[in-house]
């Protein structure tokens, strides 16, 4: 396949924002597994993990296409500018679920029978926002829901790990705090088109207090993994994150794109990785 093709499929499915979710989808996996390293259950997470979020992400443009046409900010996007058709893009979400499916399939039974699940919540989160200015928070947790998957691919059964779910509720709160200030440079067109979010629920000076309370709370419980765990090199990782969400909020300027383009993909970007970071040396006993 070209390369401009290969470009073509990876910006459709923005396969770049794998690098908010994957660490988060690995820790949860780290949590079940301990030191013991496992090759093929881990390589099969994360394809299960990137062919979930590209399929996520296929559905999220081909159901949101009909405003993605009509917005300026938008008109690069392949599927808009047509030099991705809607039958090529509806057979990259097919193929992508499909992969899907036969990852989780190999996995074990348990996430295979659950994996619809993962599905039908990507599927109903672009809908949410003709429904709710609090689809952020719906889309945080199908992000979130990834670290429960990781877990659940190593261990089949009902976690009673509470840190399991403090990192779930973290994760989740983290990406929906940042994807509030992502859809500012979108809030005139939203209201224009009866497109609900926080932005243009309560406006952009009040949405960037929601997001920073989002983000408190995302820090609370970062900090408090690291109670949990009893790891005090834990939690000295998490410093360099609580630094980098303030940064991320602290850069941002509502009439200036450029600022939350570096918000979203600039001091996000390293976040989950230091986190995962924080769970090897967790795992290992350093």
């Amino acid at each position: 396949m070209p390369s401009n093709r290969i470009r073509e499929i990876t910006d459709f499915i923005k396969l770049e924002h794998t690098i908010f979710d994957l660490p988060f989808v690995v820790s949860g996996a780290l949590l079940a597994s301990g030191p013991v390293f496992l090759p093929l259950k881990y390589t099969l997470i994360l394809l299960a993990a990137t062919t979930a979020r590209a399929t996520g992400m296929s559905i999220n443009r081909l159901i949101g296409r009909k405003y993605d046409v009509i917005n300026p900010r938008k008109k690069q996007w392949s599927l808009v500018r047509g030099s991705m058709s809607m039958r090529k893009a509806l057979g990259i979400t097919l193929v992508s679920a499909f992969i899907f499916e036969a990852s989780t399939f190999f996995l074990n039974s348990f996430v295979f029978i659950l994996s619809p699940v993962v599905l039908f919540l990507f599927i109903t989160d672009p809908l949410l926002k003709r429904v709710t200015q609090w689809r952020h928070l719906y889309m945080g947790s199908v992000i979130g829901v990834g670290v429960l998957a990781g877990y659940l691919a190593v261990k089949p059964a009902f976690p009673t790990t509470p840190e399991l779910y403090v990192l779930f509720a973290a994760a989740s709160l983290w990406i929906a705090g940042f994807d509030m200030i992502y859809v500012i440079p979108d809030v005139p067109f939203d209201r224009l088109n009866g497109l609900r979010t926080v932005m243009t629920a309560y406006g952009t000076k009040k949405g960037l207090r929601i997001s920073l309370v989002t983000h408190i709370i995302t820090i609370a419980m970062f900090l408090s993994m690291g109670v949990l765990l009893g790891s005090l090199v834990f939690e000295i990782f998490m410093l360099p994150i609580v630094a980098l969400i303030v940064v991320e909020h602290l850069i941002v300027d509502p009439d200036d794109p450029s600022t939350i383009r570096k918000s979203f993909l600039g001091a996000n970007s390293f976040i989950g990785f230091i986190f995962l970071a924080a769970m090897i040396s967790y795992i290992l006993g350093i």
